[in-house]
């Protein structure tokens, strides 16, 4: 999520100087200090050790200190977000179709506010970080603009709610149990609207692409699980 909509996926300048723990302002000494170029080739070859060396977190000092104490969330000029969205087919049609519904301006910065607002819920900013990363990893380009795409179209304005039992299997386990007992008698129009959108998707992206979809969620933890699930339900 951190492509094309935040600065953290900006073309910032490469840094060189050691990276520090950014809970204590310490150097970190994970072996030999490494460029930014060296670790962001690492993320986008080696997942697992960027996150187990703690390499996301030196990035993310180098990315602050480049582009003076910006967070995670913090949203990309519209300029520069429409300038790498229109590198890609996929992306420039995504651009194309912002233009139509509304202005992509107007539909960007909406975007960038609603994900935003999910991402800042998700913890500190390491958190966040990781979130962001493992989601642009997780999906192809199409699919991720497909996503941004149901994003921006938002609720549907109508649905039937669920019958009882239904509510009952949503909540045989968390995160449903617990966003059951918090929805109240709301849940049964709460969970119709999750399996709407949820469907919706499915149309864009087919089975393939969901099941993309469902090995991404299925790999948050159950904290994440009920914040994605809140923000498909209320679009917020």
């Amino acid at each position: 999520m951190s492509k094309d909509l935040v600065t953290t996926g900006d073309n910032a300048p490469s840094g060189s100087e050691p990276a520090h723990d950014l809970a204590n302002g310490v150097p970190v000494t994970h072996g030999a200090t490494l460029s930014r170029a060296e670790i962001e080739r690492i993320r986008d070859t080696d997942i697992d050790r960027y996150f187990a060396q703690g390499l996301d977190r030196q990035l993310l000092h180098m990315i602050r200190e480049d582009l003076g104490e910006v967070g995670p969330t913090d949203p990309m000029s519209v300029e520069a977000s429409r300038t790498q969205m229109m590198e890609t087919p996929e992306g420039a049609k995504f651009v194309m179709e912002m233009e139509r519904s509304g202005g992509f301006r107007m539909q960007l910065q909406r975007l960038q506010g609603t994900i935003g607002g999910l991402v800042r819920d998700l913890g500190d900013e390491r958190s966040q970080q990781v979130f962001m990363e493992r989601f642009d990893r997780s999906f192809p380009e199409p699919i991720r603009y497909a996503i941004y795409d149901q994003l921006v179209m938002g609720r549907p304005s109508f649905v039937v709610p669920v019958t009882d039992d239904k509510v009952k299997e949503f909540a045989g386990g968390d995160p449903g149990r617990e966003l059951v007992r918090e929805w109240g008698s709301d849940a049964p129009e709460m969970i119709a609207t999750i399996w709407k959108r949820v469907d919706n998707l499915k149309a864009a992206i087919g089975e393939d692409g969901m099941d993309t979809f469902k090995d991404w969620f299925n790999s948050l933890e159950i904290p994440h699980m009920k914040r994605v699930l809140q923000f498909i339900a209320r679009g917020i």
